[in-house]
Formats: C-alpha cells, structure tokens, sequence
C-alpha cells in the first residue's frame, strides 16, 4: 500500500469518521475546489488502491460519504453495491442472450 498523496490526503481529512453526518459530494467539490469527478475519482483510488474503509449514504436527507467505523457502517454502505452489482449482471446477461435482428 503506497502512501496517500496531497489529494487523497485531503479528502481523508474531510471525510467523518462513522455515518452520523456523512459529507455529501457536492460539499467535497465546494471544499476542494475540485469536479465532482475528480472527487469521485480520489474517493475510488482511496479505496481500491490504499485499502481505506470509505462508505457511502445514497438516500436524502443525510446522503454523502464517509469512513466506516463498525460492521453495521460497512453493512450499510455494502447494501447498495450489492445490489448495483446483481442489476448490471442481469443487464449483462439479458444482452448477452438476446437475440440480435439481422441489419438486412
């Protein structure tokens, strides 16, 4: 695991610890001064290259992100993944055995 550069870095500072009042994405770009795309970006490498505990809240009111502190933090925020995951393999597979019309 390498070490967290400035970016990733800042975000880890403004991200709370436990899911009482995560910090919603758009808070993130008007304290960083970033797109909403970078943001999201150093959020995933925080997560997929440093190994960091970072969840996500997606309902309104209280939506936004955060570092999991306990196993009912990290159940929550696996919750949506999960079910992200089950729908695009049952897109996949629908594309996958549909029959395709021939362009004639």
């Amino acid at each position: 695991m390498e070490h967290l550069d400035r970016e990733e870095q800042k975000i880890m500072d403004l991200l709370p610890k436990g899911m009482d009042r995560p910090r919603p994405l758009k808070e993130l770009v008007k304290l960083t001064g970033w797109s909403s795309r970078k943001v999201r970006g150093t959020i995933y490498r925080l997560i997929t290259i440093h190994h960091k505990a970072i969840g996500a809240i997606y309902q309104r009111p209280g939506n936004g992100y955060f570092i999991i502190t306990n196993d009912k933090e990290r159940n929550i925020a696996l919750t949506p993944l999960t079910s992200q995951i089950m729908e695009m393999t049952r897109r996949a597979q629908v594309i996958s055995n549909t029959d395709l019309e021939s362009e004639d």
